[in-house]
């Protein structure tokens, strides 16, 4: 059994430079309940021990802001494909995952997250499932439980929408 969180960066300051834009005030916050909703989830016995970001650094100010909610340090990767990947590029990135790594939380854009959330959910309860439908807004995180042994064997419809948190929702 794997478990995957998506996360979508928290909203950043306008700029010319996308690589390089902060997280907004109203970013931070985001990014604060974010964290409170990562601290909920590890009730339910979603504790990431690895964390991949897009290197954008709105990405990377989100995984530190939500990192300190978690109970135990993550081990956190910066990884260059991740930067506006689309939905195909991130699933081939979780396939090459090592298979000791059972929970992962992964920090990155849309529509490239929202799409993969899609092509991986299956099943979810009803109410779950609905505010997913709302879409990944800056900030949102999708909890996902994976039946499968291997990050190999992650394929469309395999998930289950376990979870899914706006940041107007915690």
């Amino acid at each position: 059994m794997k478990h995957l969180i998506l996360l979508r960066h928290a909203s950043a300051e306008n700029g010319e430079r996308d690589r390089i834009r902060a997280l907004s005030a109203e970013g931070r916050a985001e990014a604060e309940r974010a964290g409170a909703a990562l601290a909920r989830l590890a009730e339910s016995g979603f504790r990431p021990a690895h964390s991949l970001t897009s290197p954008a650094l709105r990405a990377r100010q989100t995984l530190a802001e939500v990192s300190r909610a978690l109970a135990a340090a993550a081990r956190e990767e910066v990884d260059e494909t991740l930067y506006l990947a689309n939905a195909g590029r991130l699933l081939a990135r979780l396939q090459a995952l090592p298979d000791p790594d059972e929970q992962v939380l992964l920090v990155g854009h849309n529509p490239g997250l929202a799409n993969l959330l899609q092509l991986l959910v299956e099943r979810g309860e009803a109410q779950v499932l609905l505010r997913a439908a709302r879409g990944l807004a800056p900030g949102s995180l999708a909890a996902l439980r994976i039946p499968a042994p291997r990050w190999r064997d992650l394929a469309p419809g395999c998930a289950e929408l376990v979870e899914f948190l706006r940041p107007a929702d915690v």
